[in-house]
């Protein structure tokens, strides 16, 4: 099972080698405008976001082994789409491929390291080996993205072939996984419907679990809005050129990925909870500052909420696997994640429309304004409990 760890952290080395990162935008311009790409995130997301609980109840019935074997396969086409893609109909497809094979991946890794780690009662290391995995899920985009620009400017289509190169290698790598044998059911469509209903149980199971979910779900909604979208319309707004941003960002991803290692050390001096309002609060923070600083300020501002990220979804895995039954692990998780993507497939457009008249700046102090009432609903209505 210690194998099963080892080709974990080269498949996630893998599947975040984002050769595209600074320069997608650009290449999808050769085949659409900037609305085409609203069009591509959003089907991006849709298709990853209407899998992922389903997805999550194959990872649980069928084995996480086969489930991220097509995760890989999809991953795989999806990228070599489009790298290929001659126009933007096929280039949709590609993307839509991608961002289903997103879904099975998704939960599904975590579920297979905390499933193994348990088979050998070594389940205490998982807080360790989860934060290895988001410090290689930051170092490899950063490192990847600095050779972006070089191979685009020798052939736009090669930064996609090669990420596409990379998910065929996880894909034989996934073949050598050894599949754990913790509550593992046979597939039935009976078993399908009623694990996915499972997954939303495990979520609000009892009265602490319920409010925590909820807690993880509003600081990582608005989390997830701010990274895909906000944070690149504020860099803008700082004054980063199309150079610098690119470098900006490969250092933002390396030093977030560092701070990923910092999630047991706060375990170590806070409770789950508290940790997950702490780090919340922080976020907010650096949203409500963003309309009275600079360039300067404003990259540390989004340097700082980035290592905030890594180290809250590093505290939502811990929190969901702790409390989650093994043979429902995958779905939770997928359930989890489908749940904090909807706001952004939902409001996106919303938000690039408040951008455009109010500015990202006055976007962000007022997303940080309504984290901080979120987070203290939550927390005076536990009081009160």
């Amino acid at each position: 099972m210690e194998r099963n760890i080892k080709i974990a952290y080269v498949l996630t080395a893998l599947k975040n080698s984002w050769f595209w990162l600074g320069i997608w935008v650009f290449y999808y311009l050769l085949f659409t405008n900037y609305a085409g790409i609203g069009i591509l995130e959003t089907l991006l997301f849709v298709g990853a976001t209407a899998t992922e609980i389903p997805t999550g109840a194959v990872a649980d019935l069928l084995g996480k082994k086969k489930t991220l074997l097509l995760a890989f396969l999809l991953m795989t086409v999806g990228l070599f789409g489009i790298g290929f893609t001659p126009n933007f109909l096929f280039l949709s497809i590609g993307v839509l491929l991608a961002g289903i094979g997103m879904a099975f991946y998704s939960g599904t890794m975590e579920a297979l390291i905390y499933d193994s780690l348990k088979e050998i009662k070594k389940e205490d290391k998982y807080p360790k080996v989860i934060s290895n995995i988001g410090t290689l899920q930051l170092i490899s985009p950063a490192v990847a993205g600095l050779l972006g620009g070089y191979l685009y400017s020798f052939f736009p289509r090669l930064p996609f072939l090669l990420h596409g190169l990379n998910y065929f290698i996880g894909l034989i790598l996934c073949l050598f996984l050894i599949e754990p044998h913790i509550d593992t059911e046979k597939f039935s469509w009976s078993s399908f419907v009623n694990q996915t209903k499972q997954g939303f149980k495990e979520l609000t199971k009892s009265v602490e679990i319920r409010n925590l979910t909820i807690l993880l779900l509003l600081i990582g909604a608005l989390v997830v809005i701010a990274d895909e979208m906000l944070n690149s319309f504020l860099g803008v707004e700082f004054g980063f050129s199309v150079k610098l941003a690119g470098i900006f960002w490969s250092v933002i991803y390396i030093i977030s990925s560092l701070s990923s290692q910092l999630t047991p050390r706060i375990l170590k001096y806070f409770a789950e909870t508290k940790s997950i309002i702490l780090i919340g609060f922080l976020i907010g923070i650096t949203f409500m500052v963003s309309p009275f600083i600079g360039l300067l300020m404003g990259g540390i501002s989004l340097l700082f909420r980035s290592s905030l990220q890594a180290i809250f979804f590093n505290l939502a895995s811990i929190v969901i696997n702790k409390n989650t039954e093994s043979n429902y692990r995958a779905t939770t998780l997928s359930t989890f994640s489908m749940l904090k993507n909807i706001p952004y497939v939902c409001l996106a457009f919303f938000v690039g429309f408040m951008a455009d008249k109010y500015t990202a700046k006055n976007v962000a102090f007022w997303l940080g304004i309504i984290l901080f009432m979120l987070i203290a609903s939550q927390f005076f209505r536990k009081k009160k409990v």
